[in-house]
């Protein structure tokens, strides 16, 4: 299978994903306005930001399935990183079927595909950054990135949780660092890729990462903190943003 085509496919999935989403945010948002107008404007400030993660890669999917037509292995990796980024709201699921009364996923599964997202989007991302490394053999590409996706659920579901989805802070300061090692590669690989050849394309997808990277991980790990919500979402959008309008040969 080509990559224009896998690249069509894993676009295709990603919007049904997403409007899978935005109709469970609505159904929330109507089943907590009937509780009273008071919830269902604090579920929206709950989830704003994965608002905001849903959007921003969806947008730029829609552009990639249109613009792109690249037959590197890149063509195909880059919408499977916006659709793990998407993927990694369902951590709001519970929130917004708590006025249902229904549960549709544990919590223990939720917060093991909340962690599998995450460290499976910056994965994806490294893989995509590398194949703009000159003189390495990406011929394998494809079948790495799904061993290494196995290997990030695994480390998923052995870190220890219990049946309320709550995990040792030393666990999830573990896994964080682990996940902030393999973001820092990505985008540092980028930037390798501008300073061995110059090529204004490579700077433009450093800093697009670079801001989508930090966005994304401040949005996930400091979800308690407003400060750093708000931060991380204001990154993660004007990274989305730039992804949109970067040209053809910027992707």
């Amino acid at each position: 299978m080509n990559a224009n085509r896998t690249s069509r496919i894993i676009s295709t999935i990603q919007i049904l994903v997403s409007s899978l989403l935005t109709v469970m945010i609505i159904t929330g948002l109507v089943l907590a306005n009937q509780a009273g107008p008071g919830y269902a404007v604090g579920l929206l400030l709950g989830i704003f930001p994965e608002v905001a993660l849903i959007l921003g890669s969806f947008i730029p999917v829609l552009i990639l399935r249109i613009k792109h037509r690249s037959q590197v292995a890149e063509g195909y990796l880059l919408p499977l990183f916006l659709l793990m980024l998407s993927l990694q709201t369902s951590r709001i699921i519970p929130s917004l079927m708590s006025f249902s009364g229904v549960a549709i996923i544990s919590m223990t599964w939720i917060v093991i595909l909340q962690r599998f997202f995450f460290i499976g989007t910056f994965t994806v991302l490294l893989y995509a950054a590398i194949q703009n490394m000159k003189n390495i053999n990406t011929s394998k590409t494809g079948s790495n990135v799904a061993f290494s996706l196995i290997a990030a659920f695994v480390v998923s579901y052995i870190i220890p949780v219990n049946s309320t989805g709550i995990q040792s802070p030393f666990h999830d300061a573990i896994f964080n660092l682990l996940v902030l090692m393999i973001m820092l590669s990505a985008v540092m690989t980028y930037l390798i890729s501008f300073v061995s050849d110059r090529e204004s394309y490579h700077l433009k997808r450093f800093l697009t990462f670079l801001f989508i990277s930090l966005g994304d991980f401040m949005i996930i790990v400091g979800d308690r903190d407003l400060a750093a919500s708000a931060i991380g979402t204001g990154l993660f959008v004007t990274g989305a943003i730039m992804l949109s309008v970067v040209s053809p040969k910027g992707y």
